[in-house]
């Protein structure tokens, strides 16, 4: 071809004057159309609001009419008319099924406008998804083009909104989130849809919302594909189309998501966010302005969801959510169905966080005031206003710090660190108020013990008995508990600071996602030398059993592969209903012959696997759940309609979505995928046996049988209760497959599991790890907290010498005496006395010292009283007693303390390693052999089992404790021998060590070294 004609040939024309267009042009319009168009046409110019382009409009002539019969289907009412013709409820007389049938107008036929037409089809048909309208097919019917699609009864969205007005706020997530999925299936198959509004979103049954009209789709992986995006119709509606839409750029998902949020807006607010009767105006709004909250017109609409749409609003991609799920997992909180509670190990964490940094800012708020902590304890015992203000600083502050950032904000830092937040009867942060009294009920109670038993007076307190203090100190955190007391799973975990306030506190993360099959995706087929039968060209077979052939078949008009059954010619027809099963557990029955020459039945080919061909090996109970909830639900429907076909394994299909389908037949690629021939596909399948099949229900049976299969991974232990199935398993899943033979029904069944698909199904790594941290962080702290105690011992034993030798002398003597009883090897009380009245006499009676906070915190009680009577009893010593008392009790005065010297990383390192195993390895061992566990355990949710799916025995808890804390008593032991050898050691090779052997645990798979060596798998309660 010469240049002229190149040139010619990449010339376009305007579809609306025929005049030519200059490069680059979009959409296929001349100026002069193209404000024509903006001037006269309005948002919602035809039915569903799509823009008839100049040239295409007029009246459209030749559509058929109801009562009319248009080749083998009978038209029985019109449903709607949009850009490329119209669509209508019809009867196939030949298949008896009522089906929605889309028919180009003749006004825009054109090889352009067919070829356009049946793009649609093809691409609607390769999304095969419960939330997008299902295509049958397409044809030709005396030289019309028609598709035929599944009949949505509930109408649409739109009429919903026309007929009720704006939806209810959970109505209304619920179904954007549901058109959500069926934009992510198109978007895995490179398909944007490009023309999202209420009208092409259609009301199923059960309320399932499916996205349909793919008249404007492009396919992003066929770049190959013509462009056919204007002929006839506008690229999509104003009102919905995103900014770079109505610019002509090139798009992608983040386009079809502004489409979302304009939706989702509409249906909330009963408007678009931009509105006019004047196009100009309209696109000039779309494209220049900021749309307004629906807030604006609707008060109700919680502040986080109108957050949400306005993100997905925003001009700029960019911008706007960077995908499907993160959108789905910002709406999830505002769905119908309850948000997700956080759980008491996450609100702990949270805690702790909030805590530290609140800890931190009364630290830095004292020091500011006072310089140091020992003018602090000083000011403590002289009842000073300033520390009284500080103190009502620091209270005002924490509550502040609650009060604004959960109530404005709903989450302080720990619970934004955690993924949490604290909402309010409706959702939105509870508000100031709200959140203030909710902070109130939280830190008043644990302090009124000491208020009312001290009030202000630090002195008393720290001249109180030690048992007083303890008491007062452990019922802190008795009250703390106490507060918690009212938390249930059945109330979303409320303390008593939410039933108070009325609010709750949720979890940011509420979308759990269905776990899918991996499958890799066949070449496109070779057809050249395929065989025909009807319409389909088989690809090869699948099974034969008594003159039934299976083979896996492709439809060349809509580029899918289907399944395909040739039968005897004495074969009856598929029987009505199950012809017209357009479940999502069901398989779909597409279309079928019966003559002389051909008798066959073409079904949907699903993706993924037979699951007797899946669970060869043990699946994770985490997606075991999901198919038993789609099979009790398929199996409840299907008793209600009368379709419930024979039960067995080899007729439960697992589609890549990780959705189970119930099939009428065993599956044909069973026999095939088993073996290289063709053996009978009706003896592949195990038959279903129950350990109580005389006293259950079919559906009992079958999905008790599915489970023990599954679980196993092996075909034969459906004949065992699959509560029994020997594998860890969470304590809440075994405590449900021990119910299952007792529920009544299959809807039963499916409400027991809903709740479950939610919950934790395995002990992840991050989960481990948590618990890791869980049990170091209160070391941690404490060592740090050690560090700063000892930097202010060390400036009090400088400035108070002697006052700490006082403290030993008299710690010594009270406990030889309480472990040793009378014959502890101990120095006589009189030496004590002699040796306190002539070493520290000058301490002892110097008022200022003596009443210090640092004195009255470590000499009380009756060690107090006998440092003052040793002074009163012996004014004047002789040199011998003296001398005496210097060789008898001298040898309990260290000549120098660890603890008084600069405090170091190893000192820092020491407190840490006590900490540790005092306060940590000691209780877990306890709590492990009375309780099976401790409360980090607890608040994290884990427990452990053996390997054959029984809670382990408190020994083996025991055992596997004394395995993981074994290190910190090593420790703790050289530790000690090196207080009383008077020697220091640095224990940080010994605590690497031990964070070495945690970090491994958390690395390997599934369990750590100490499961490994104690024969435990950690698993969800």
């Amino acid at each position: 071809m010469n240049e002229p004609n190149k040139a010619s040939a990449a010339k376009r024309k305007c579809v609306g004057c025929g005049a030519e267009l200059p490069s680059g042009a979009s959409p296929d319009l001349c100026p002069k159309c193209l404000l024509k168009l903006a001037m006269e046409t309005q948002p919602a110019a035809g039915p569903g609001g799509t823009a008839i382009l100049p040239g295409a409009g007029g009246r459209s002539r030749g559509l058929p009419q109801p009562g009319e019969q248009m080749g083998h289907y009978s038209i029985i009412r019109l449903l709607g008319v949009g850009g490329m013709g119209a669509v209508y409820e019809a009867q196939d007389l030949e298949s008896g099924r009522r089906v929605a049938l889309k028919v180009l107008s003749h006004t825009l036929d054109s090889p352009a406008a067919r070829e356009r037409f049946f793009r649609e089809g093809r691409l609607a048909a390769s999304i095969n998804h419960p939330n997008s309208v299902y295509i049958f097919g397409t044809e030709e019917i005396g030289g019309i083009p028609v598709i035929t699609m599944e009949l949505v009864p509930g109408g649409t969205l739109q009429d919903r909104v026309r007929a009720r007005g704006p939806l209810p706020i959970g109505e209304a997530v619920d179904s954007v989130l549901q058109l959500i999925e069926g934009l992510e299936a198109a978007q895995r198959l490179g398909i944007l849809h490009r023309d999202i509004k209420p009208s092409n979103c259609y009301v199923g049954e059960g309320g399932a919302v499916k996205i349909g009209d793919f008249g404007l789709s492009i396919s992003t992986a066929l770049r190959t594909e013509p462009a056919l995006t204007a002929t006839g119709a506008f690229l999509g509606t104003p009102a919905f189309c995103s900014p770079e839409q109505l610019r002509g750029d090139e798009l992608n998902a983040r386009s079809d998501m502004y489409s979302v949020g304009v939706t989702l807006y509409y249906l909330l607010a009963g408007r678009t966010p931009f509105e006019s009767g004047n196009m100009v105006q309209l696109l000039a709004t779309v494209l220049e302005q900021r749309p307004p909250s629906p807030r604006q017109f609707r008060p109700v609409i919680p502040k986080g969801l109108a957050k949400v749409i306005l993100r997905c609003l925003e001009k700029q991609p960019g911008e706007r959510f960077r995908s499907y799920a993160d959108l789905a997992r910002a709406l999830s909180p505002y769905s119908s169905t309850a948000p997700t509670p956080a759980t008491l190990g996450l609100r702990f964490v949270a805690g702790i966080v909030d805590m530290t940094i609140l800890g931190s800012l009364a630290m830095v708020i004292n020091l500011s005031a006072f310089g140091s902590l020992t003018a602090f304890m000083d000011e403590a015992m002289q009842h000073s206003t300033k520390l009284l203000a500080c103190m009502i600083a620091w209270f005002c502050v924490t509550t502040l710090y609650y009060a604004l950032l959960e109530g404005l904000w709903g989450a302080g830092a720990g619970k934004l660190f955690c993924g949490l937040r604290v909402v309010g009867p409706d959702r939105n942060p509870p508000g100031v108020l709200r959140a203030g009294v909710r902070v109130l009920v939280y830190l008043v109670p644990p302090m009124l013990p000491y208020w009312l038993g001290f009030g202000m007076n630090t002195k008393a307190y720290l001249s109180s008995p030690q048992w007083v203090q303890l008491v007062v100190g452990f019922s802190v955190y008795v009250i703390m508990a106490l507060l918690f007391a009212t938390a249930r799973r059945r109330n979303g975990f409320a303390a008593v600071q939410d039933l108070v306030s009325g609010t709750r506190v949720i979890s940011r993360a509420a979308v759990t996602a269905r776990p899918g099959l991996s499958v890799s995706e066949a070449p496109p087929p070779n057809l050249d030398s395929a065989p025909t039968v009807g319409p389909y060209h088989v690809l090869q077979p699948l099974a034969e059993a008594a003159g039934v052939k299976w083979g896996l078949a492709y439809d060349l008009k809509l580029l899918r592969k289907v399944w395909l059954r040739e039968v005897p010619p004495e074969t009856p027809p598929v029987p009505p209903p199950l012809r017209n099963l357009g479940r999502v557990g069901r398989l779909r029955w597409l279309t079928g012959k019966r003559s002389p020459e051909e008798n066959w039945d073409a079904f949907e080919a699903p993706t993924g696997q037979p699951f007797l061909e899946l669970v060869r090996s043990p699946q994770p109970w985490g997606e075991v759940r999901y198919w038993l909830h789609d099979l009790a639900g398929e199996i409840s429907a299907a008793q209600k309609d009368g379709t419930l076909p024979e039960l067995g394994l080899d007729r439960v299909w697992i589609t890549v979505e990780g959705r189970a389908k119930l099939l009428d037949f065993s599956a044909p690629g069973l026999p095939f995928a088993a073996s290289s021939q063709v053996p009978n596909a009706t003896a592949a399948a195990p038959p279903i046996v129950s350990l109580t099949a005389s006293t259950l229900q079919p559906f009992n049976a079958f999905l008790n049988a599915v489970a023990a299969t599954a679980l196993s991974g092996s075909p034969g232990a459906g004949a065992q209760a699959a509560a029994e199935v020997g594998m860890p398993l969470p304590l809440y899943a075994r405590a449900f497959l021990r119910s299952l033979s007792q529920m009544a029904g299959a809807d039963a069944v499916a409400a027991a599991l809903r709740p479950l698909l939610n919950r934790v199904a395995a002990v992840s790594r991050a989960r481990r790890a948590a618990l890791v941290l869980g049990c170091i962080a209160f070391p941690v702290l404490a060592g740090m907290a050690g560090s700063l105690g000892l930097g202010y011992m060390r400036q009090l034993t400088q400035k108070n010498p002697g006052l700490m030798d006082v403290n030993i002398l008299c710690w010594t003597r009270t406990s030889g005496r309480f472990w040793g009883g009378k014959n502890a090897q101990l120095p006589a009380d009189r030496e004590f006395a002699i040796y306190i009245a002539s070493h520290y006499r000058g301490v002892i009676t110097n008022a200022t010292v003596w009443s210090s906070p640092w004195a009255l915190g470590m000499v009380k009680g009756e060690s107090r009283k006998f440092a003052e009577q040793s002074v009163a009893d012996y004014p004047a010593p002789t040199t011998n007693e003296v001398a005496e008392a210097d060789a008898a009790v001298g040898k309990y005065v260290p000549k120098e303390q660890p603890f008084t010297a600069t405090p170091s990383s190893g000192m820092w390192a020491m407190a840490v390693a006590v900490t540790l195993a005092l306060y940590v390895a000691f209780p877990a061992l306890v709590a492990a052999l009375l309780f099976r566990g401790g409360l980090v355990l607890l608040l994290a949710g884990v427990t452990y089992v053996k390997r054959n799916g029984q809670r382990a025995s408190r020994l083996r808890l025991f055992w596997r404790a004394v395995v993981t804390w074994g290190l910190a008593f090593t420790v703790l032991a050289l530790t000690l021998a090196g207080l009383q050898a008077h020697w220091t050691w640095q224990p940080w090779l010994a605590l690497a060590l031990f964070g070495l052997v945690a970090a491994v645990s958390v690395a390997l798979p599934e369990r750590g070294i100490q499961d490994r060596l104690a024969g435990t798998w950690p698993v969800p309660r």
